[in-house]
């Protein structure tokens, strides 16, 4: 089953990258007022042949915040805007560029961070549809369900995301590990993975510290539900795991003070990085801590300034009228993440937990719950604080929920659907927005 999950992954990706670049070709970019990464100046060593055909081919995959993610792999934080984005991803990105660049590959760096990019989504997808898919199974022991979940997976709304040059697929594949280090039966936590999956969390995105609920809800539960002789060397290895990826977030962002507080710190930035600077007022890093206000916060994290003062993020902010469309565009998974949520809490609370006999029993049951809460706690924030379009492709790569809730509406033989049905209308919903988006997103036009 892993061999057949990863065979429909791969295929999906195939579709999108496909309809990108057919979409690239035949659609007129919008050119939108935005960030563009400033083009480096390196291409020693390349063929400038390999270097069209990789943005003629892939050029589609790299707008939006997919601007910032390359610039960061390119250049890291050079300017303040960019502390939004966490580092993990375009770390990554950044070395295994580098190592394939030191093989002396006919490509500039600039264009094998940009294919790096591409293919490490693709494979992590398909890590994640796989993730999903087991996670799945260990909660639900239903072979069918987890097999419509990877496959509402492969074509999701926010599909495109995936793709692109977003986090999406590194977060949903570290997000997904996590769980199911966590729900595993019958054996011992595995510590290590579980620190490393969660260190993956907390330094992909910042909706990543929520995850923190998972190791210890269900650390907690495996102590409650067993007499388990070794309790005082159990808590401490998952202190440890819990310690260290907290230890390695804060090191990220004791770097970025430096960077932008430490007055001593002086950086030489490249020409081209200091013109676009000086083009679009963009704050350098190594100015000091006079010019930015974060540094003086008693804890000087800077996301919550930058998502502010860049963005406008912040509570009901984006309740205007001119935002109507981004509503709408979002509202198809906030209704139906509310919808099933407030359902699934309702017949916990009026019809489960009355009839149970002991609230342990109800603890042992719903293996859901976390993964519940959890989902509901980001379609909240999805609806009160973010920009309400980034709702589906947050959802989509956070949660399983949304694919566990998905796959209950399909039915066991797809030959059966019907469109006139719900699942019909889930399927239309997830085709739709997966071939609009991957038009739309691949020439430049907003999208959710």
């Amino acid at each position: 089953m892993t061999l057949k999950v990863t065979k429909l992954a791969l295929a999906s990706r195939l579709i999108v990258l496909g309809v990108q670049l057919l979409a690239n070709i035949i659609v007129p970019d919008h050119k939108p007022d935005v960030f563009r990464m400033p083009t480096p100046n390196y291409t020693t060593g390349s063929v400038p042949l390999l270097d069209k055909l990789v943005q003629y081919s892939l050029g589609g995959l790299r707008h939006w915040d997919g601007e910032y993610f390359l610039h960061i792999a390119n250049y890291l934080y050079t300017y303040e805007n960019t502390l939004a984005f966490y580092p993990l991803y375009p770390v990554v990105v950044r070395y295994v560029a580098l190592a394939c660049y030191s093989l002396r590959m006919p490509l500039s760096l600039y264009s094998l961070t940009f294919v790096v990019a591409v293919v490490l989504n693709v494979w992590l997808f398909c890590e994640a549809a796989n993730m999903l898919y087991q996670l799945t199974q260990c909660v639900f022991n239903d072979l069918n369900k987890s097999w419509h979940a990877a496959l509402v997976f492969c074509f999701n709304p926010a599909s495109i995301f995936f793709s692109a040059i977003y986090s999406e697929s590194l977060f949903a594949y570290a997000s997904f590990m996590l769980m199911l280090e966590c729900v595993k039966p019958k054996q011992e936590f595995k510590y290590l993975r579980i620190c490393l999956s969660l260190t993956a969390c907390l330094t992909c995105r910042s909706n990543g510290l929520v995850a923190l609920g998972f190791p210890l809800y269900f650390f907690v539960r495996r102590l409650v539900l067993s007499c388990h002789p070794r309790r005082r060397r159990q808590i401490m290895k998952m202190s440890m795991a819990i310690l260290i990826p907290l230890v390695i977030l804060h090191t990220y962002y004791f770097y970025i003070y430096r960077l932008y507080c430490i007055p001593s710190k002086k950086l030489k930035h490249p020409q081209n990085i200091q013109d676009y600077a000086s083009e679009r007022k963009y704050l350098l890093s190594g100015k000091g801590p006079l010019e930015s206000p974060w540094c003086q916060y008693t804890l000087p994290f800077p996301y919550s300034y930058v998502q502010s003062n860049y963005w406008d993020v912040g509570f009901l902010r984006y309740y205007q009228w001119k935002q109507f469309p981004n509503f709408m565009l979002a509202l198809p998974m906030l209704v139906f993440m509310h919808w099933h949520c407030y359902n699934y809490l309702r017949q916990l609370i009026t019809k489960i937990w009355p009839q149970a006999a002991a609230w342990r029993d109800v603890l042992k049951a719903q293996k859901a719950l976390p993964f519940v809460l959890h989902g509901t706690f980001l379609t909240l924030v999805c609806a009160l604080f973010v920009h309400i379009q980034v709702s589906t492709r947050l959802l989509a790569s956070a949660t399983p929920i949304f694919y566990w809730f998905a796959a209950d509406y399909l039915p066991k033989p797809l030959a059966l659907l019907s469109l006139r049905s719900k699942a019909g209308a889930l399927f239309v919903w997830c085709i739709l927005y997966g071939a609009c988006g991957t038009v739309l997103f691949s020439n430049n036009f907003p999208w959710t």
